[in-house]
């Protein structure tokens, strides 16, 4: 009986656990949740008493705060904001100290959702915070032309450099001085064209009867994936991309267009055109995958029963990943992938080790990771899918329609 039941319905029953079990992570992190901000206070204004912080200001729907403190005589110290903005992995708290004439006197981010990225300590390494420290609140404190950027820390630059404009404005309009938030300007430039470029040029060279005879094409769409996605700019297609938005922490599609295009347009061309343009097209691990594989020469293919059980991997790792970055409201944690430290250069002993075991194991396994460890294959293959049993469903309800039509 159970033996039956599992091969009937025993992949509909682990999909129905798999959804259950994701939202009630999301359920359980949401209501449990609770930021005690002024455990912050202290160390922001040393200057100030313990127990002479008062709360000037609570912005709910951006979740922003504005303090006073005291000394212990009870006269005025300065003042201290906490603020959110938003980072690579999700949200991130920034907390400044003021002084009574709304000079910044210290910046830390001591809650945030980086960890797992490297990147963010180049923020302290490079001493990227120390550019505030001193600077007064009417001045602009623009990015590039007032404050230095970190290279490949774009996104955690942004979201630092939102949250002390949010500060400043709680500030501004404590002193009776109006500061208003400058409006996010909208980033498109030559990394949103390369990337328009690519996934046009995969469309043309999958749909396009003339052009699909070239089975050579794919490696320059490959290439131009491991150049410009991979070692250029550093921003392939991850999982976390994804889990951040199943966290809730969807970023300003203003300073994040690149990110939405790549989603979109991924995500997109998939439900429109029933293809996976990304995977073994434009993906720059692909490209390594294939080079070590054509380095190493190997020849060892599982068999397809093996084939069947490796490839439900993938799936298994995207619902681990997803459910852990629910749980925590951390959409870091769901970044495993090792192509982060491979094309920055920089990781853990952990992420190396990772790296070195998919590389070797590509020579001797085509394709390894690509088809039995990646996460974001299985999204896509989901999205497909789930397209294909609509589309089904559709013509089975509609196609009766038709026949008595005709």
């Amino acid at each position: 009986m159970l033996k039956r039941f599992w091969q009937r319905r025993g992949v509909a029953t682990l999909i129905l656990l798999a959804v259950v079990s994701l939202v009630s992570a999301g359920v359980y992190a949401q209501v449990s949740y609770q930021s005690d901000v002024e455990q912050y206070l202290p160390q922001a204004l040393p200057e100030a008493a313990q127990d002479q912080f008062e709360l000037l200001l609570f912005v709910s729907d951006e979740n922003d705060y504005l303090y006073s403190g005291g000394s212990a005589s009870g006269g005025p110290v300065g003042y201290v904001t906490v603020t959110e903005a938003q980072g690579y992995g999700g949200t991130m708290t920034v907390v400044i100290g003021w002084s009574l004439e709304a000079t910044i006197l210290t910046l830390d981010v001591p809650e945030h959702y980086e960890d797992m990225i490297p990147w963010f300590q180049r923020l302290y390494d490079l001493e990227f915070f120390d550019q505030y420290i001193g600077r007064k609140y009417s001045e602009p404190l623009q990015l590039t032309t007032d404050i230095d950027t970190v290279t490949r820390s774009t996104v955690s630059v942004v979201g630092v450099n939102t949250g002390v404009q949010r500060g400043r404005a709680l500030v501004a309009e404590q002193l009776g001085d109006p500061y208003p938030m400058p409006e996010e300007p909208i980033q498109f430039g030559m990394i949103e064209m390369l990337l328009f470029v690519g996934l046009g040029s995969v469309v043309a060279l999958r749909l396009v009867p003339g052009l699909r005879k070239f089975h050579w094409a794919r490696y320059l769409t490959l290439t131009f994936g491991l150049v410009v996605l991979g070692f250029w700019f550093v921003i392939p297609l991850s999982l976390i991309h994804f889990a951040i938005w199943a966290v809730g922490f969807a970023p300003a599609w203003q300073s994040h267009l690149f990110l939405y295009i790549l989603i979109f347009g991924v995500v997109g061309l998939a439900v429109l055109l029933a293809k996976n343009f990304y995977c073994f097209w434009l993906c720059p691990f692909s490209a390594i995958q294939e080079v070590m594989h054509i380095l190493g020469g190997g020849r060892v293919t599982p068999s397809p029963k093996w084939q069947r059980r490796l490839r439900n991997i993938p799936y298994f790792l995207l619902w681990l990943a997803l459910f852990l970055a629910l749980l925590l409201r951390n959409a870091s944690v769901a970044s495993f992938e090792p192509w982060q430290a491979l094309f920055s250069l920089t990781g853990t002993i952990d992420q190396w080790l990772l790296v070195g075991v998919t590389l070797v194991t590509a020579m001797i396994v085509k394709d390894f990771w690509c088809w039995y460890l990646c996460p974001i294959r299985a999204v896509i293959d989901t999205i497909l899918k789930i397209r294909r049993r609509i589309k089904a469903e559709w013509l089975q309800k509609v196609s009766p329609r038709l026949k008595k039509a005709a």
